[in-house]
């Protein structure tokens, strides 16, 4: 989970909880133990079964559960939307023009919480691009150690033909994986002038 979600949980659990109404143990123990002598047959009068059900009737249309109700479905939404967004949300928001058939060092930015010994670091390059002196391969991979915090890859890259196109690093460990991805375009200001 990351600091945000974690956030959220402790001041759930900080919360104070809305003290029930006088009464509302009673009742709902009564409404328990009513369901249950219920399931086993209908040995109770009808009226004292009417009773138990307004009895429930009232604790579902109490301010108390609708309350419940809406903090959980609130509760459960937040989670939802702090779970499945991106690990890191600016990652897709990075990109680089280049022209065509320009060569440039790209420099791409892993950070690591921990020195990372003998990691896979493996590139690859979609679209117009590829690595300048590689420019068959488009997935290159290497081992090497990485220390902790900043470590800057840069990498030779050469634009090829017009279009967008991504070049990614992704970092394993241990059976751990991250991922950096930055999005190219090359431009043919060739084409404009036509």
């Amino acid at each position: 989970m990351n600091n945000d979600s974690d956030a959220l949980i402790r001041g759930l659990r900080t919360m104070a909880a809305p003290e029930p109404r006088p009464g509302f143990v009673d009742r709902a123990l009564a409404n328990a133990t009513g369901v249950a002598a219920g399931q086993r047959g209908s040995e109770r009068p009808a009226e004292e079964r009417s009773s138990k059900r307004r009895d429930w009737r009232h604790i579902a249309m109490s301010w108390e559960a609708w309350l419940g109700a809406a903090l959980g479905g609130a509760v459960a939404a937040a989670l939802t939307i702090l779970l499945m967004r991106p690990a890191n949300p600016h990652q897709g928001e990075q990109a680089i023009t280049l022209a065509l058939n320009e060569a440039r060092n790209i420099d791409v930015l892993i950070e690591s919480d921990r020195s990372l010994q003998d990691a896979t670091i493996r590139i690859a390059v979609t679209g117009g691009v590829a690595l300048d002196g590689l420019a068959n391969d488009h997935i290159v991979d290497w081992r090497a150690d990485l220390s902790r915090g900043p470590n800057l890859l840069s990498l030779p890259v050469i634009a090829r033909k017009p279009g967008d196109g991504q070049l990614v690093a992704i970092v394993e460990h241990d059976g751990k994986t991250r991922t950096v991805m930055i999005n190219l375009t090359v431009s043919d200001p060739g084409a404009s002038r036509s």
